[in-house]
């Protein structure tokens, strides 16, 4: 059981592609994140040649990616949450909590560098891999009844190193996870039950940025495209008034204010407990599907996207925690 001695840290970078120091340590399940290698070949014909020469490739470093998936806790959250969404604000104190409120913004100078404790198995023996010039290409956040919420995270690296040291980790003293207990959703203002609830972001980086600059390594990847925001759940089919929005045929009737909450199990400072809420300002219907498939009693599937009405943030995040910054 060596991965018992695993870790996983963030840190702002100041510049794209200079490691710093990882001081926020958050508790994971599992992480993907991976060397991009290539290779350089060349088959140009010689007598005798008919198999690739061993002395006729290169290869180069390109970067490194992957997802980390991320039990959400009550408390230093807010750093992952600027890195997801782009802009972040902190709100008025009250009982000792501060409202961490998350909009869409440019994600252009966010870049953090990530470091993983890999143990070396049987020994135990640490080996750290640090990441640097660390973007937030997508993101998650999930609950599933009797489950968590959870943030499946996607990341894109300009590096990776096994040379630097493992930082010290240290976490925040007595947070907890939101858990499907605390969690509700309203639609339009209305209540709504459900089983599951997802929102997902593809953040539209363009992560390829190359160029012959006597580096193989990539640029600071640049948004290069428009959000593509997601959302669903499954609730029961318990009348039309879902699914008339998904049939409608007008465009107002399409669109609806969902709002995910999730209230966590017990306050940290005062009676106030922290919170976790994400909003749709304007929610499209693009599914509604009840279909019959044996005796349980029917079950309807809802999604669609998160739409932009000009004003408003197309998906808001408000974190409510004692963290007095993001």
């Amino acid at each position: 059981m060596t991965t018992m001695n695993t870790q996983f840290g963030i840190v702002d970078e100041v510049t794209y592609g200079t490691p710093v120091t990882v001081s926020r340590f958050y508790e994971y399940e599992s992480e993907n994140i991976r060397p991009q290698q290539g290779r350089v070949e060349s088959r140009a014909l010689r007598s005798g040649t008919r198999v690739l020469r061993s002395d006729r490739f290169e290869p180069y470093r390109v970067g490194a990616a992957g997802p980390v998936r991320i039990p959400v806790p009550t408390k230093g959250f807010g750093l992952m949450l600027k890195h997801m969404m782009g802009t972040a604000a902190i709100g008025s104190v009250s009982d000792s909590n501060y409202t961490q409120t998350f909009t869409i913004g440019s994600l252009y100078g966010d870049m953090f560098t990530a470091q993983l404790n890999r143990p070396f198995n049987p020994s135990g023996t640490d080996q750290p891999f640090t990441y640097h010039g660390g973007k937030v290409t997508d993101w998650t956040l999930s609950c599933d009844l009797d489950d968590y919420l959870v943030a499946d995270i996607g990341m894109d690296f300009e590096d990776e190193d096994t040379s630097t040291s493992l930082a010290s980790a240290s976490y925040s003293s007595d947070f907890r996870l939101f858990s499907f207990a605390g969690a509700s959703l309203t639609v339009e203002g209305s209540s709504v039950e459900v089983k599951n609830i997802s929102v997902s972001a593809n953040n539209g980086l363009k992560t390829d940025r190359r160029y012959l600059r006597s580096s193989s390594l990539k640029k600071e990847p640049v948004e290069n495209g428009m959000r593509v925001i997601e959302w669903s759940c499954t609730a029961d089919f318990a009348d039309l008034t879902q699914r008339n929005r998904f049939t409608s045929s007008t465009r107002t009737g399409a669109l609806a204010t969902l709002v995910a909450t999730f209230d966590g199990p017990i306050a940290h400072a005062g009676t106030t407990l922290p919170q976790l809420k994400i909003t749709i300002e304007e929610a499209r219907f693009d599914a509604a599907h009840a279909n019959v498939s044996g005796p349980p009693g029917l079950e309807q599937e809802l999604g669609g996207i998160a739409t932009f009405d000009g004003t408003n943030s197309a998906v808001k995040i408000e974190y409510r925690t004692t963290d007095s910054a993001a």
